[in-house]
């Protein structure tokens, strides 16, 4: 982390973000031609998608720090892998890219986050992949499957949770299906991995402070505490073609102190605990986030008969679940969690639930918990 006269002096260069680039156009933002860059696109959770620009040697930084992940967790590039994310992109080019498209490399099997479930399962059954990596909702979703049906897989080393908030309960399931350490890993297609779970303790992420700086910073732009909660800023060191300083995540989470026990010299944060336009706001301004609405519908017992559920804003202070069940709950049951509900969440809001037969994902393949009203303009 910076300190002292390099920090202050950091801190006042602006922010940057998707809307910025879109304005001034990516030209403005690149240090050598257009011609032979690796293009990523975003998926646009938190609004319009970004596109970005990579060099071979950018790509390369990326990989390197995926796979240091994977070695934490005893795996490399020549581990077989099935992605449980979005499917229908072009191939990314890359070095990396190219020895899996040349035999060299295992390839990664792709599976669409909004297949069935008992589809994502064929698919284990059939590959017995060392790595399992996914969108969190649709791990959650195959670990349920599995644990429903007391399917027995050859344990993968480990399932890496990517993409969106990581929940408590999903991390939970995914080790208990599959019988392996459920990684959380903050990862994004514009800036690769930032964070991810250390292998001794998963309640807190081991950041790659040696290749980008995280700052945490307050609503009105000022550096946020240690164990502090505010918006994640991210400079990555590595991007040559396409710098991103000071980008906004639009994440929520707070940098920790001190050095983790497990012995890595890196930096420390929390979990993803929600983003920026994916929260609700009570009449004083503090916001509820996924994790609290998550740890409330365990509290009242609620995943025993809750598959999915999402949480939608509507008007006149009222917030309405949307619930999509494995199976019927009982009167008291569904009492318990509206009750639980009402209680954690306070007065600014009215709770109710709602059964419903399906609650679809995202176009990107994600699932949004919290769906606020539109702010005003």
């Amino acid at each position: 982390m910076l300190q002292g006269t390099d920090a202050a002096a950091f801190e006042r260069l602006p922010l940057l973000d998707r809307e910025v680039i879109a304005r001034h156009g990516i030209p403005a933002f690149l240090t050598v031609g257009e011609a032979g860059l690796i293009t990523t696109t975003t998926s646009g959770s938190t609004g319009t998608p970004g596109r970005f620009l990579r060099s071979s040697v950018d790509e390369a930084e990326f990989s390197a720090r995926w796979n240091r992940v994977y070695r934490a967790f005893g795996c490399n590039a020549f581990s077989t892998q099935v992605n449980i994310a979005s499917i229908g992109r072009p191939p990314r080019a890359g070095a990396v890219n190219a020895l899996r498209s040349m035999g060299v490399l295992p390839r990664i099997e792709a599976v669409a986050s909004n297949a069935p479930p008992d589809q994502m399962l064929q698919r284990m059954l059939e590959l017995s992949p060392s790595i399992l990596t996914g969108f969190a909702a649709a791990v959650e979703a195959l670990a349920d499957h599995v644990l429903d049906t007391g399917t027995r897989l050859r344990p993968p080393r480990a399932v890496f949770c990517t993409a969106m908030e990581v929940t408590d309960r999903c991390l939970e399931v995914a080790a208990r299906a599959f019988e392996a350490p459920a990684v959380d890993v903050y990862v994004t297609n514009e800036l690769g991995v930032i964070a991810w779970s250390c292998p001794v303790r998963n309640d807190r992420l081991h950041v790659n402070d040696d290749t980008m700086l995280v700052e945490v910073i307050r609503q009105d732009g000022t550096p946020a505490a240690l164990e502090e909660q505010g918006e994640v800023i991210v400079t990555n060191l590595g991007l040559r073609a396409m710098p991103l300083i000071r980008y906004r995540m639009g994440d929520l989470a707070a940098r920790l102190p001190g050095r983790c026990e497990c012995g890595r010299g890196l930096g420390l944060m929390t979990r993803v605990q929600g983003r920026t336009a994916h929260v609700f706001r009570r009449s004083g301004g503090a916001v509820i986030t996924t994790p609290t609405v998550t740890s409330l519908v365990g509290q009242a017992h609620g995943y025993e008969w809750v598959r999915r559920f999402q949480v939608v804003e509507e008007p006149d202070h009222r917030l309405r679940a949307l619930l999509e069940v494995r199976r019927q709950p009982t009167p008291d049951q569904l009492d318990l969690l509206t009750n639980t509900l009402q209680r954690g969440l306070g007065p600014d809001f009215r709770i109710a639930c709602t059964i419903v037969d399906h609650i679809p994902l995202a176009p990107s393949g994600k699932l949004q918990f919290l769906v606020p009203l539109p702010a005003r303009s």
